[in-house]
C-alpha cells in the first residue's frame, strides 16, 4: 500500500481552496492513483511537498519529493484555472512516481530547461514526459468528473 501525504504551503492551500479543490480528496485520490500504478504488499509512506512559485510552469525535484507549481495561470475562468492547476499537479505526480516507485534516474530526463521552455523534440518526445502528459489528461479529467460535476 502506498500512502502519500501532501504538504501544501500556505499559498497553494489558499489557491486550491479558492478553486474549490479539496486537499483531502486530492490526497486520497493521489494515493489511489499511486496504488493502481504500483501494486505492492509493503506499506510505503511518502510526504510530498507542494509549493507555489512565481512563474507559469511547474516542476518536480527528483530526490527531494517536492512539487512546485507556478501561480501564474494563463487561464481566466475558475473551471479553466482548476483544470490547469490540477493538470500541473498530476503531471508532476507522475514524475514523483517515476522517481520513487520506478526508481528512474533523473538522467533519463535528458533535456535542459531551455528545451522544456521551447518545447523541443528532446523534451516533448522524452518517454518520461510523454507518460507525465498522459497522467495529466487521464487523471485531471477523472478528478473533474468525480468531484466537480
Amino acid at each position: 500500500m502506498i500512502i502519500v501525504e501532501l504538504k501544501f504551503d500556505k499559498q497553494m492551500r489558499q489557491l486550491f481552496k479558492s478553486l474549490d479543490i479539496d486537499i483531502k480528496k486530492l490526497q486520497r485520490y493521489s494515493s489511489f492513483i499511486l496504488n493502481e500504478y504500483k501494486n505492492t504488499r509493503k506499506v510505503w509512506f511518502y510526504d510530498l511537498k507542494v509549493n507555489m512559485v512565481e512563474c507559469n510552469t511547474s516542476g518536480y525535484y527528483f530526490g527531494e519529493d517536492l512539487i512546485e507549481i507556478g501561480r501564474r495561470s494563463p487561464k481566466r475562468s475558475i473551471h479553466q484555472k482548476r483544470v490547469w492547476f490540477l493538470s500541473s499537479f498530476f503531471h508532476e505526480l507522475c514524475h514523483f512516481a517515476q522517481d520513487n516507485l520506478d526508481k528512474v534516474s533523473e538522467s533519463k530526463l535528458d533535456y535542459s530547461d531551455e528545451d522544456a521552455a521551447k518545447c523541443t523534440d528532446k523534451y516533448y518526445k522524452n518517454p518520461m514526459e510523454i507518460q507525465a502528459r498522459l497522467w495529466e489528461e487521464k487523471y485531471t479529467n477523472a478528478y473533474i468528473e468525480l468531484f466537480h460535476n
